[in-house]
Parts: structure tokens; C-alpha cells; sequence
């Protein structure tokens, strides 16, 4: 597969057996998929059923202290991986990292990954070599 420079303004994290459901906008089926990877900004996933380019998704995510639903848009289609970019305010977006945050260390149990946490730009600063590893997606 062929890697392109980062053109996120999040970081992401690589998510280890972290299942959301999903509904493409204006069509009936829930999907479940294992995502890639996850950034306050957007989530990668392997795809299990017909999506275009542009298409809105609404993802709902697996917490239990509140319901989160992100709106997203198909930014990216390369075989079966699909880039989402999420479509929400600011706060919307501010809730959700912290849920993340506070509940993905438990539903991660027996992951290598328990301590990764999402950032909003400007919240963290990270090292370069950490920024590198993220480039070009090397653990």
C-alpha cells in the first residue's frame, strides 16, 4: 500500500479491537467495523460494504457514560481502507476526545495500545520523533 505525507491537522492513535457501528446517510443498515486508527479529526477503517467517496456516515461509539455520535464524510477510498474526516462543532468534538479518553483505556483490556489518547491540536505537545512515527505510521 502506498503512504502519502500526513495531511491531518489531528494526531491519531492505532486502536486495537475498538468496534463502532455505522450508517451511511439515507440508507437503512448498521455496519460494524474494527477501526485502524482514531484522531479527534476523523477514523480509518477496513470496509465491509458498499461506500463512495462524499458519502455521510453517522458513527455511533461504544461508551457507556454518554451516547456519542460523530457525523463523518468519506474523504478516502484505497481498496477496503476507508478514511472518515468527522463533520462536528468544536464542543462536540471536545466531548468526545474526553470520552474517549476516560473509557477506551477499559474497553482496550489486554491491548498493548491502553495508554494512547486522543488530543485536540494545541491541547499536547508532542516530540518530533513522536510526529515522525505518525508520518509514516511506524510504531
Amino acid at each position: 500500500m502506498k503512504r502519502s505525507i500526513d495531511k491531518r491537522n489531528f494526531g491519531r492513535i492505532k486502536t486495537h479491537r475498538f468496534v463502532v457501528d455505522y450508517k451511511i446517510k439515507g440508507r437503512d443498515p448498521v455496519y460494524q467495523v474494527e477501526l485502524i486508527n482514531l484522531g479527534a479529526g476523523g477514523m480509518c477503517f477496513l470496509r465491509n460494504s458498499i461506500i463512495n467517496r462524499d458519502d455521510q456516515l453517522l458513527v455511533k461509539f461504544p461508551f457507556k457514560s454518554r451516547k456519542i455520535i460523530m457525523n463523518g464524510q468519506i474523504v478516502r477510498i484505497d481498496g477496503r481502507e476507508v478514511a472518515v474526516r468527522f463533520a462536528n462543532s468544536e464542543d462536540e468534538i471536545k466531548t468526545f476526545v474526553d470520552t474517549f479518553n476516560e473509557e477506551y483505556p477499559l474497553l482496550a483490556k489486554g491491548s498493548s495500545k491502553k495508554g494512547a489518547m486522543l488530543h485536540i491540536p494545541g491541547e499536547a505537545e508532542q516530540d518530533s520523533d513522536d510526529d515522525m512515527r505518525n508520518i509514516f505510521d511506524i510504531d
